[in-house]
């Protein structure tokens, strides 16, 4: 029933907002759903229950959802890709009104935008719907915080957990991961096709981990982002946990695409 109705919602949602933010031409609007025209009734269809699965994972990770729900922004080819989020494209959240970097869209709301994987047919539901829990952990990660700031690999490696990723102990895809505080800078380094992206997404994934296995489990994570909106990061987290050494897979991620 719950499902049920989350669907309902899902469509009905900004109902009477335009279609033409990015251009009549080339998206559609079905409430918080947003596809390139390209899109067919079964695609769309598709995806639909995979954005209720994540919405659904927010909660079991968290305990509860205090994020507000975005709009979902699904694109199959490049053009719309390179439109969204400018020429160093990927999946990404943003939440304030603004351009994603060089983008040529300006998202007015908090929304998630999915790019390429749609298009693959080698990405399977299950993986879909593990990178649309990662964006809306971000959503989430963002309203505990309070809106403060946080590094960037702390921020990507808690999403990364809550998708529910595998990675090999021992992964590293940097020397220290203090060096990606900045988004900026953890984007660069982890853009796509740059060959360090997925060894440094779970380094950063086995660091929050580790330090939530210190501090008695993923309770005390959230708490410390409770803390943060009157509290610095660095004074609530300390310094990082991990011991990094060079792995036989340098990737670091066990493939469960589905």
């Amino acid at each position: 029933m719950r499902n049920s109705l989350t669907l309902l919602a899902l469509a009905c949602a900004g109902a009477s907002a335009s279609a033409a933010d990015f251009g009549n031409d080339d998206l559609v609007r079905q409430g918080r759903l947003v596809f390139e025209k390209t899109f067919t009734q079964a695609e769309q269809d598709r995806l639909t229950p995979l954005v209720v699965g994540a919405l659904d994972n927010i909660v079991a990770f968290y305990g509860e959802r205090k994020g507000t729900t975005p709009d979902f922004f699904f694109c199959k080819s490049t053009d719309c890709a390179r439109h969204l989020a400018g020429k160093d494209w990927r999946s990404f959240t943003t939440i304030k009104p603004r351009y994603y970097y060089d983008g040529k869209y300006y998202f007015e709301r908090t929304s998630v935008v999915i790019n390429h994987l749609v298009g693959n047919p080698k990405i399977g539901d299950a993986r879909l719907q593990s990178v649309l829990t990662h964006e809306l952990s971000h959503v989430e990660i963002y309203t505990r915080a309070g809106g403060r700031s946080m590094p960037a690999w702390f921020n990507e490696g808690l999403s990364t957990v809550a998708e529910g990723r595998s990675c090999q102990p021992g992964t590293q895809g940097i020397e220290d991961l203090n060096k990606l505080a900045d988004t900026r800078e953890w984007h660069d380094y982890t853009r796509p096709n740059g060959g360090k992206g997925d060894a440094t997404y779970c380094q950063a994934t086995l660091e929050v981990q580790a330090w939530a296995g210190q501090h008695g489990g993923f309770a005390a994570v959230f708490d410390l982002l409770a803390k943060l909106p009157k509290k610095n990061f660095n004074s609530l987290y300390g310094g990082l946990v991990t011991q990094h050494a060079p792995v036989a897979n340098p990737t670091g991620v066990e493939k469960n695409d589905g």
